[in-house]
């Protein structure tokens, strides 16, 4: 079997990516050419059984201590703990990044903008968030409840308890966005390393930054990409191999974005976001890890 024993589960937007590219260096670690399979959290995809998901992404496992899983989505699906947990045993690692709920919910939303799936403003998108998730429980609409969960998707202590009902704690490690990924970024690897037992000392760059905040260059590109149709069907008769499909539509994607600086949020809306969404789950997942967080506006 070359199944994943380790994968990082979350947060979404929170550096997930930079992580995996620093990862992907080192000579012990596996990790599929295209991040984010989406097994576990997506029903449709999960329904075409483990044997797909380790031939479609896995199947290219040579000699790899650490075989590894990127998709931070998985921390938001209920059903994915006992997914994984019957798939692939109860011995997988966890790595946990979790940056500040009112940022990873804006960088969420800014995203949404971009790509044109969002015509609200970030303020009304929140306000409407819980009523739009119950328009979107059936399975097909999994990745619409995805895009317009924002504030949903920063809970992070009711989502890791989940997590905890099945596995043990010291199978995750937890990883905090700004003071350790960002701040301390070369030490972080080291511990990352060092949890999935493998050589510490290797040298990797750790100056990758991948995924930042970014603009679209050509909006008629990005239409086109999103747009359904007959060339969807031409296209996969083309490129039988959906990993391959998913690879190329990324690369695409990165040569049609630019970096930009988004603007900040104002200091109201931040103190109201913390108090109306964040505030008591916060406390749980102060008391979940034994640490305080330092995200109080």
């Amino acid at each position: 079997m070359s199944l994943p024993n380790f994968m990082c589960i979350g947060a979404t937007k929170s550096g997930t990516t930079t992580l995996c590219d620093i990862l992907r260096q080192h000579p012990d670690i596996f990790i599929p050419s295209y991040k984010e399979p989406h097994f576990f959290d997506s029903p449709i995809v999960f329904e075409r059984g483990v044997d797909w998901y380790e031939n479609t992404y896995f199947r290219n496992v040579k000699n790899r201590k650490c075989i590894g899983d990127f998709t931070p989505s998985y921390l938001f699906e209920a059903k994915a703990p006992q997914r994984i947990l019957k798939s692939l045993g109860k011995d997988v690692k966890f790595i946990i990044i979790l940056r500040n709920p009112i940022d990873r919910a804006y960088s969420q939303y800014l995203h949404s903008v971009r790509d044109e799936r969002e015509d609200l403003s970030f303020q009304m998108a929140l306000k409407k968030e819980s009523k739009r998730i119950k328009n979107y429980q059936e399975d097909t609409d999994y990745l619409l409840k995805l895009r317009i969960s924002y504030f949903s998707q920063g809970l992070y202590g009711e989502m890791i308890e989940n997590y905890l009902n099945i596995f043990s704690k010291d199978q995750f490690l937890f990883i905090l966005f700004e003071e350790e990924l960002i701040r301390n970024t070369r030490e972080t690897i080291r511990k990352v390393l060092n949890f999935l037992e493998i050589d510490s000392e290797f040298s990797l760059n750790v100056d990758i930054k991948s995924n930042i905040a970014s603009k679209v260059k050509y909006k008629w590109v990005m239409r086109f990409m999103q747009k359904s149709g007959f060339w969807r069907s031409i296209i996969r008769k083309l490129i039988f191999s959906l990993k391959w499909r998913q690879i190329i539509k990324n690369k695409i994607h990165r040569a049609n974005t630019s970096s930009f600086t988004p603007e900040p949020l104002s200091k109201d809306i931040r103190k109201e976001m913390y108090n109306n969404y964040f505030l008591d789950d916060i406390k749980k997942l102060e008391s979940i890890l034994g640490r305080k967080m330092n995200w109080q506006e």
